[in-house]
């Protein structure tokens, strides 16, 4: 978990990196009343009490969908202070034993419980794989290769999800160029073919302050044409659901037929502000040609999964 801490800084609810995410009206009403600041929908975290308005959101979840987010062992999951964490017990065995998540008032755990509001199965799978790999092999000083790939991505990860496999090979073979700037329109269009679903807590944690080299562990996901003519949150929840599978079969070494195991490399990297409409710097090609950044091919490749696999 990070070491931040409270800051002023102003969340933005109205970036373009969180607009494939929902958040309830109980973040952005807040700072009118608390804060000095002139976006209606930014939030100042020390002016808010993160656990208690978290738990709300919790409520309003479950009047708007007729259900409670729950862990896997279908426990309500609801939010408490840090100080509830024993000092001998894990993190991710505490959540799994009781559905409570331990929650600092910083932007990391605010924005973690907005994953939980978003992903919830995927997050209940990771908290599951989590406990059930420290029950088998403990608390080490380093996580085990499962532990590494499930944190790597429940804190940095996201989602490129594309009906046109020829821009996912392009991410896939770091063709940047080809994706992001001969392609630009499939991502902003009325009729968009790929989207980047942000995923990871920390990811998003970077983007209050974004900066060129925020780079994303990313999925590439390939669904059926019209797949975009949907509704935002229903694309949503089927990532969700297609998350919690796909990392739940990739956990499980002994399927004869798992050809691709979880590790760092089932993820592509993909520099976030080279988006379309994620930076104004962008609209000019040479922004790509920043080598440091938009880096040459790896040896090896991260595979595109298919949604319905």
């Amino acid at each position: 978990m990070s070491a931040t801490h409270p800051t002023n800084a102003i969340i933005d609810f109205d970036k373009p990196w969180y607009h494939y995410l929902t958040y309830f009206p109980n973040f952005p009403k807040l700072d009118a009343k608390h804060t000095h600041s002139i976006h209606s929908h930014a939030l100042a975290i020390n002016a808010i009490n993160i656990v208690e308005n978290l738990n709300a959101c919790l409520d309003r979840f479950e009047d708007v969908n007729a259900s409670r987010i729950a862990n896997f062992e279908n426990l309500p999951i609801r939010f408490v202070d840090q100080a509830c964490l024993p000092e001998d017990e894990a993190y991710e065995s505490f959540i799994a034993k009781t559905g409570k998540i331990p929650t600092r008032d910083n932007h990391h755990d605010l924005l973690n419980g907005l994953i939980w509001l978003n992903f919830p199965q995927a997050k209940a799978v990771f908290n599951e794989l989590h406990a059930k790999d420290i029950l088998r092999h403990g608390i080490h000083n380093a996580r085990t290769a499962l532990r590494n790939a499930l944190t790597v991505f429940d804190e940095n990860g996201g989602i490129v999800v594309s009906s046109d496999k020829l821009l996912l090979e392009q991410l896939q073979a770091f063709k940047w160029h080809a994706a992001l700037v001969t392609h630009r329109t499939n991502w902003l269009g009325q009729h968009r073919t790929i989207a980047f679903f942000p995923f990871g807590h920390a990811l998003l944690e970077k983007l209050v302050n974004p900066r060129k080299n925020i780079t994303s562990h990313t999925l590439l996901i390939l669904v059926d044409e019209g797949w975009f003519e949907q509704s935002i949150d229903s694309q949503r929840n089927q990532l969700d659901t297609a998350i919690a599978k796909l990392f739940r079969q990739l956990a499980m070494p002994y399927l004869a037929d798992n050809a691709v195991k979880l590790s760092s490399k089932s993820f592509q990297p993909l520099p976030v502000m080279g988006i379309p409409g994620y930076s104004d710097d962008n609209v000019i090609p040479e922004f790509y040609q920043d080598e440091a950044v938009f880096r040459r091919p790896r040896a090896f490749s991260a595979p595109i999964f298919s949604l319905h696999d």
